[in-house]
Parts: C-alpha cells; structure tokens; sequence
C-alpha cells in the first residue's frame, strides 16, 4: 500500500481524491490485516477508511457517496476561491435524472 501511495503521489495531481478501502470485510478468517490496522494506515496518509463486503453490500454505496462528496467539497471550494464568493449548487448525488433515489447493487 506503501508503494500505492507513493505512485499516486507522484503521478497524480496535487488534489486528487482517495479513499482507503479494506474489502471483504464479511470474510473474518481471512482477515490479513485489522480494521485498526487499516485506520492507521489512512490516517498516516489523512484519507478515510472503510470496510466494504460487495457480497454482504457492506459499504459499498458509503464508499462511492464518501468519495463523490469529497470530489463535490473540493470542486465548490476551489470554485470559490476562484470567484472569492460562495456559489451555492444543488447537487443530490444519491438520486437519478428523474430525481429518483438510485440503487446501486
């Protein structure tokens, strides 16, 4: 994970969004590394961490609305420092064109 830090750091630009997930949550015997374990290695990079179980749908939308609402909060924050005043949008990730909520799995 070390190594995939350091890549995007390097290749990436400066404000690019991540996300640590730690999949297959729902499997405990095989486990590798601890929920802790995980936590600390996301605040040692100051991204958020989550567990997600596709199978068990354990966080999977957490983690796509989580990453949509950091990329939505970096977007309107440089928006406005551009501007130097605040635009307010209305922007509701969790729904479809037809203002539908979505599902996702």
């Amino acid at each position: 994970m070390r190594n995939w830090f350091a890549n995007v750091n390097q290749h990436a630009s400066e404000d690019v969004d991540m996300l640590l997930i730690g999949n297959k949550c729902d499997s405990e015997k095989d486990r590798v590394i601890t929920k802790a374990q995980g936590q600390a290695l996301a605040d040692e990079y100051g991204v958020k961490f989550l567990e997600t179980s596709a199978k068990n749908n354990i966080n999977v939308e957490e983690a796509f609305f989580t990453l949509a609402k950091q990329i939505k909060k970096r977007l309107i924050d440089s928006k406005e420092g551009e501007t130097g005043k605040q635009e307010k949008k209305n922007v509701d990730i969790g729904s479809n064109a037809d203002g539908n909520k979505s599902g996702c799995c």
